[in-house]
């Protein structure tokens, strides 16, 4: 009998789990749904460095388990996906691999590479959310695209989404002049708008994502690159040095 390399072939529920999500680009597919549903070219945007068979593939597999939908009808060519209840399920799972991220493998973006808007907003508002937070409901245009980041007592979410009612802040920019701005960059290509207060609260938080990480290179091998900062808190819990 020749033995499915993508199976461990023993009882453990990780195990388990990992035969239906833990193949490469898996979980990344799966992470970009969390925000809505998404055209085959939308996904292809985010996952830079995938292949269209290699996408293609990863697609139906995770539709066969169950973990998505493909919304297909006649006549239409585009075909969107969404996750199934068991797909959402995965959410508090990427959640803390972006935890873990921030924590132990953080880094600056790196000349030239792939910086996709959703994926830097993400990494901000965890960072704003491990700093503390605070209530807030930003709308950002970037490249093109519309993103909606809230926060309150509860902590942060992003969707992929123009808000139903006007935000505290209307952020209009690229994701390059952003990311540079997060970093401690000028705010040249930015156009930031809203009650005074409000923007400038929102320059306040939005730098957290520098202010409460160092670069890997600073941080010895194995330990959290998250700096002591008063009321910074991972899971409920000070942060750990």
């Amino acid at each position: 009998m020749i033995r499915n390399v993508r199976t461990y072939d023993h009882f453990c529920l990780t195990a388990r789990a990992l035969e239906r999500v833990g193949d490469r680009w898996s979980l990344l597919v799966i992470r970009d749904l969390l925000t809505g549903p998404k055209r085959f070219t939308d996904l292809m945007d985010r996952l830079a460095g995938i292949t269209p068979k290699t996408l293609s593939q990863r697609l139906r597999e995770l539709e066969d388990t169950g973990i998505l939908t493909a919304d297909r009808e006649p006549g239409r060519r585009e075909v969107w996906y969404r996750l199934t209840p068991a797909g959402a399920d995965l959410g508090p799972i990427i959640e803390g691999l972006n935890r873990w991220g921030l924590r132990h493998a953080w880094r600056r973006p790196q000349a030239g590479e792939p910086v996709h808007a959703e994926h830097l907003l993400r990494s901000a508002v965890l960072a704003i959310e491990l700093d503390g937070g605070e209530q807030a409901r930003w709308h950002f245009r970037l490249d093109g695209g519309d993103y909606l980041a809230e926060g309150d007592a509860h902590g942060w979410s992003l969707s992929a989404a123009a808000p139903a009612a006007p935000a505290d802040v209307t952020i209009t920019a690229t994701s390059h002049d952003l990311a540079a701005y997060i970093f401690g960059g000028p705010d040249r290509g930015i156009e930031i708008t809203g009650e005074a207060g409000q923007v400038e609260r929102f320059r306040r938080l939005i730098g957290a994502m520098a202010a409460v990480a160092e670069p890997a290179a600073e941080a010895p091998a194995g330990q959290s690159r998250l700096r002591r900062r008063a009321g910074a808190r991972v899971g409920g819990h000070l942060a750990p040095l």
